[in-house]
């Protein structure tokens, strides 16, 4: 597996006017010190959910809390390029081993973003607020659209490589078993539909 291939790929599949550019990169920079105040809260403040208080034991807690703050303090002072995009494909990679869901990544960015909103509006002009939010929401875009790819890629080479099957048999194979895995589903919502047109 191949951090660049799957970056190209996702970026191929991806409009690239949600991409940051240099000018982007330059407004974080122009509010790099407020930014970065932003940081440690953050972080907290993603796992002070009481759900995921009562999930994670308090040293994953602080381990996720860590990585998030350090993850947050280079993306708002680094150059959006190759080595930072494959990094987010690594990430990726990273939260298979630590049984990470993207539905995690993808809810912590919600919050993230309403807390973005709620800090910009509140420290800085409406219009130029406006504007970190932008680049934040293609940052979001890309980053997760990088961070699922990876973690799927992942879990797809290490079911490769531990079955030690060809990988056009593995590939003919789990489309077998994703075909009846779509007309299960699709027989649980007719059911769950019938089910609510009794209740009506």
């Amino acid at each position: 597996m191949n951090l660049s291939d799957i970056t190209e790929t996702v970026f191929q599949s991806i409009p690239h006017t949600i991409i940051p550019t240099e000018q982007d990169t330059k407004l974080l920079r122009k509010h790099k010190k407020l930014l970065l105040s932003y940081g440690n809260d953050l972080a907290k403040g993603v796992y002070h959910d009481d759900n995921l208080q009562e999930t994670l034991s308090p040293e994953v807690r602080k381990q996720r809390e860590q990585s998030l703050h350090e993850w947050y303090q280079i993306s708002i002072t680094c150059d959006f390029d190759q080595h930072y995009w494959n990094w987010q494909v690594f990430v990726g990679v990273e939260h298979v081993k630590h049984n990470v869901s993207n539905a995690s990544v993808l809810t912590m960015w919600v919050w993230i973003m309403t807390s973005m909103q709620q800090n910009l509006l509140r420290d800085l002009e409406t219009s130029e607020a406006l504007k970190v939010l932008s680049v934040f929401q293609k940052l979001q875009a890309v980053v997760t659209s990088l961070v699922v790819e990876g973690n799927i890629s992942t879990q797809k080479e290490g079911i490769y490589l531990a079955s030690g099957l060809n990988n056009n048999i593995l590939t003919r194979l789990v489309g077998i078993e994703i075909n009846q895995l779509i007309v299960q589903g699709k027989k649980e919502l007719m059911l769950s539909d019938s089910q609510e047109q009794k209740a009506a």
